[in-house]
């Protein structure tokens, strides 16, 4: 530091020292103690405050993607974008940002440049996901590192089923139940089965929903389309043990698929497992995947079903 700067440096700091001196001491009415005959808060006080006030600082990239992520929960899209871009812009290549975009993107109804931030998630996020799947990892999403990267594949996979590019959306839902069997997992591995069975690949839909079919959170709706995949791959009796569970686990399920039951759109965030809301969900979701002769041979197991003694186990 030269010798300029270092008297710079005191001076400023003297003032900040006198600043400070008088607002301990004077009171807003009082004199201004520099001599001027005004009264404090019409003289030096707005100096002295603004003297003695720290500077804001700037906000932290977490701090942004809190925000982000606080806007978007406002349906803000527009808004969340722009702080999840500025935490982007101060931590490059961050998963969590780009998929923060991606989602405020999605829920701005442009889905093209969703699809951009997702592909990018999955580009930065490869090397640890690599990682994960060298030490055999299934419980991913619980992994914060992970998340960005389970949210964006599923995003995607569940776009292009909704494209119907079911072979695309199978690879994509395929990178997340690799790696995660939780409840995210199970939703993928749920989608992915209907879309086997779409692709006219029915024995590989039931063995990936016969994994989901095992948990708690899958195994109504997983028995359900476990159902129809037996059925189309010509298996009527594996078929009719997979639609008894699903009936066990939800009594709506069949009416529904069948359109015998209310015809409105479901609250999905009313559903619960066994519920009416999670039965409409599912035929809302899945019901054009039981083409003509699959919803034959579910009225027809649908008799047995409602025929069993009340407190039995309704497998046909």
């Amino acid at each position: 530091m030269t010798s300029t700067q270092e008297n710079d440096s005191k001076k400023s700091d003297d003032k900040l020292e006198i600043a400070r001196g008088r607002l301990a001491g004077t009171g807003r009415n009082d004199l201004c103690p520099c001599g001027s005959n005004k009264k404090y808060k019409k003289c030096h006080l707005a100096q002295d405050q603004e003297a003695t006030t720290a500077p804001a600082s700037a906000p932290s990239p977490d701090e942004l993607l809190m925000t982000g992520w606080r806007l978007f929960e406002q349906r803000r899209p527009g808004a969340a974008e722009k702080s999840f871009r500025a935490a982007l812009g101060l931590k490059a290549d961050w998963a969590d940002a780009y998929a923060g975009i991606g989602l405020s993107r999605l829920q701005a109804g442009d889905t093209d440049g969703a699809r951009k931030e997702f592909n990018e998630v999955e580009r930065v996020s490869a090397p640890y996901i690599a990682e994960l799947k060298g030490q055999n990892v299934k419980d991913a999403f619980n992994r914060k590192e992970a998340q960005a990267y389970v949210r964006s594949c599923h995003a995607l996979g569940c776009m292009a089923f909704d494209d119907k590019k079911f072979d695309e959306a199978l690879a994509k839902l395929e990178l997340v139940y690799a790696i995660d069997e939780g409840p995210v997992g199970t939703e993928a591995r749920l989608i992915a089965g209907i879309a086997l069975i779409k692709l006219n690949r029915a024995t590989d839909a039931a063995a990936v929903l016969d994994e989901a079919a095992k948990t708690d959170i899958g195994k109504g709706r997983a028995s359900m389309s476990l159902a129809l995949a037996h059925f189309v791959g010509g298996n009527q009796d594996a078929a009719k043990a997979a639609l008894g569970v699903a009936n066990t686990a939800n009594p709506h399920f069949c009416k529904a698929v069948l359109g015998k039951g209310p015809r409105r759109q479901a609250n999905l965030n009313a559903a619960t497992p066994g519920g009416l809301e999670e039965a409409l969900g599912y035929a809302q979701t899945y019901g054009d995947a039981w083409e003509a002769p699959a919803k034959a041979f579910l009225e027809e197991a649908v008799k047995t079903l409602t025929s069993a003694p009340k407190g039995e186990s309704a497998t046909p």
